[in-house]
């Protein structure tokens, strides 16, 4: 796996796609996608964007099949991951579905981001919600990622696992507040919506017989 991951790193943008479609749909490859997007965007700094955006699309498709893993065939894409673990991730889903993916996306490894997608297919999550979140997640962190590398140079992995605890811990902040305002906004518009009123009589016609004959 490291020797393909070498050839298609050669490769440049195509490469990229090619390994993030690989990790993204679980095929194990080491290092990861986020080491690449750093490496390619301090290469060639003026297609920083071009370098997230292949990363961006290539995880997109490789977490769609994935998904559809899951939805098809949902035990053997949670085999190995613990009922408990399971149950966690099915309750976070099934709560908020969106904040939970773009969390998933978003978390730096050793995050299990595989796990959470394999069982949002498996708790049919809406596929339309799904690849627009990840979409989104994905374009925002290789955005982040190749910024980052042509700002500090070959320096920007190691900044990034330096403060990985700092991360997941802002993103958790961030997740959960979201999740908050979104409770307080449902409440409010529970109780601010009309109680509906009783039924009105439909007016009385000519009773039969009472007509003219």
């Amino acid at each position: 796996m490291e020797s393909l991951k070498i050839y298609l790193l050669a490769l440049g943008l195509p490469g990229l796609f090619l390994i993030a479609f690989l990790d993204s749909a679980g095929v194990p490859l080491p290092g990861g996608v986020d080491v690449v997007v750093m490496l390619l965007a301090w290469r060639h700094p003026s297609l920083f964007p071009a370098v997230a955006l292949a990363a961006a699309v290539g995880s997109t498709i490789g977490c769609w099949v994935l998904f559809r893993i899951g939805q098809r065939s949902g035990r053997m894409a949670a085999r190995g991951v613990e009922s408990g673990k399971h149950r966690w991730i099915s309750d976070r889903l099934h709560r908020n579905d969106i904040l939970a993916i773009l969390f998933a996306m978003l978390a730096p490894p050793p995050f299990p981001t595989k796990v959470f997608v394999a069982v949002a297919g498996m708790v049919r999550v809406r596929p339309g919600r799904f690849i627009a979140t990840v979409v989104v997640s994905r374009l925002l962190r290789y955005l982040a990622e190749a910024y980052l590398a042509v700002r500090l140079g070959n320096k920007a992995a190691a900044v990034v696992q330096d403060h990985a605890a700092v991360i997941v811990v802002v993103l958790l902040a961030g997740v959960t507040l979201a999740a908050l305002v979104r409770r307080v906004l449902r409440r409010q518009g529970s109780t601010t919506r009309p109680e509906p009123g009783p039924p009105t009589a439909a007016p009385a016609g000519p009773s039969p017989g009472t007509g003219r004959g």
